[in-house]
């Protein structure tokens, strides 16, 4: 007999409050009783990867097709070349999407003067005739927009696009992709907070910026990933205040299965509960931390990864699936309330008849009996349960995310 969590149930544990774990004996509908509110997708990275971003707009459209927005966050094309803007257009067109689509700018869209022509890369001849207002044009005559920073809204929850105004190599030959945000661009959103927060200082504000904050998701706490912002302590004294800002960051392509996917940015002086930081994976190529001693490496699926975050919003409440496209399933949900975050209970089953766990990672732990003595959970030598048990089972939690709510597994032979 098998022993499932249900989506529902596992939305219950941050919503309803109440209950430390979960099995589907104990599950309740309290959650289904609070209508969503809306529903939206959060992918980045494109570069190039179109084949693979054709089949993640085919899975939003099955499995999201309420969606009511898809945010591209950054690095929509390899190198900003107006054809491979087109590219992206025309496998937009050929399929169903959100009413809404919004964007904001990354570092490959201005990898344009690294080549001489589209054929022949020439960086030590750099910018190879291309203007940096060439490459900002193109930007604005996608998507639609004058500024790289910009403000939308769905049902009165914002969305607020930050990015660079510079491409710094063109100003100091010392610098590539750093972002540049101007006393302008950190004063519309110090008055958007403010405004939104004094509105209702408890909904959700959506702020994107394809750039990683440090010591904040997956990635941030090595090279080259811990410079990325020229004015980072401008921008963090600004959100410090707003524990309901969620706050996404790409770039790194970092996989979401990795147990620091999120976390709460915590600044001196600012709310004591942070700000929501979240990775949101990327469509081309996974990579994640080499080891110990820092670097990268390819992740599972190599040139097949393609992961992103769908959200559901209820009320002032909020649960981010991370996804996998790849695979078609939800790898773990992060649960929002009152600015405080938690992982939800994972996907995890119990073979009765092999008296194993399934659907258990090398990223979560277990534990027998009363919780106290937790171990990880290691795929390639699965522990076996014989005999009448009850086992829990939580999420990884590293950096500024805390391990998850457990889910309680029952063998019976």
């Amino acid at each position: 007999m098998k022993k499932m969590v249900s989506s529902l149930a596992a939305s219950a544990i941050l919503l309803s409050g109440i209950l430390p774990v979960v099995d589907s004996a104990h599950a309740n509908d309290k959650f289904s009783k609070k209508k969503m509110t809306m529903t939206f997708d959060v992918i980045s990275d494109i570069q190039g990867d179109l084949r693979d971003f054709d089949h993640v707009l085919q899975d939003i459209n099955e499995e999201n097709p309420k969606s009511e927005a898809l945010i591209i966050n950054g690095d929509i094309t390899p190198r900003g070349y107006d054809f491979e803007y087109q590219a992206v257009q025309d496998v937009l067109d050929k399929n169903p999407y959100p009413d809404n689509v919004w964007y904001s700018i990354g570092n490959h869209e201005f990898y344009v003067p690294k080549w001489k022509n589209p054929q022949t890369l020439a960086q030590s001849t750099w910018p190879n005739g291309t203007t940096e207002e060439e490459l900002f044009d193109s930007f604005y005559q996608f998507s639609g927009e004058d500024k790289v920073y910009h403000q939308k809204e769905i049902k009165g929850y914002p969305f607020l696009f930050l990015g660079t105004e510079k491409y710094m190599k063109y100003h100091d030959p010392k610098l590539w992709d750093e972002v540049y945000m101007s006393n302008e661009q950190l004063d519309w959103l110090k008055e958007n907070l403010k405004h939104y927060s004094k509105k209702d200082k408890n909904k959700p504000i959506f702020v994107f910026s394809h750039h990683v904050l440090p010591d904040s998701v997956s990635g941030s706490r090595q090279k080259p990933y811990m410079n990325d912002y020229l004015n980072v302590d401008k921008l963090l004294n600004i959100l410090k205040d707003y524990p309901q800002v969620v706050f996404f960051t790409s770039h790194t392509h970092w996989a979401l299965n990795l147990p620091d996917w999120a976390g709460k940015k915590k600044v001196k002086g600012g709310d004591k509960r942070g700000f929501t930081v979240v990775n949101t994976g990327g469509i081309e190529t996974g990579w994640m931390s080499a080891g110990p001693d820092g670097g990268e490496k390819v992740a599972p699926d190599e040139g097949a990864f393609k992961q992103g975050l769908r959200l559901q919003v209820y009320g002032d409440d909020v649960v981010i699936q991370a996804y996998d496209y790849q695979h078609d399933k939800v790898i773990k949900k992060l649960g929002i309330r009152n600015g405080k975050i938690e992982q939800l209970p994972p996907d995890v089953q119990a073979d009765d008849d092999n008296n194993v766990l399934v659907n258990a990672t090398r990223y979560m732990e277990y534990a027998v009996g009363k919780q106290k003595k937790w171990r990880d959970f290691d795929p390639e030598n699965p522990p076996t349960f014989p005999g009448n048990q009850v086992v829990y089972v939580r999420h990884k939690g590293e950096m500024n995310l805390e391990d998850g709510k457990p889910i309680m597994v029952k063998f019976k032979k």
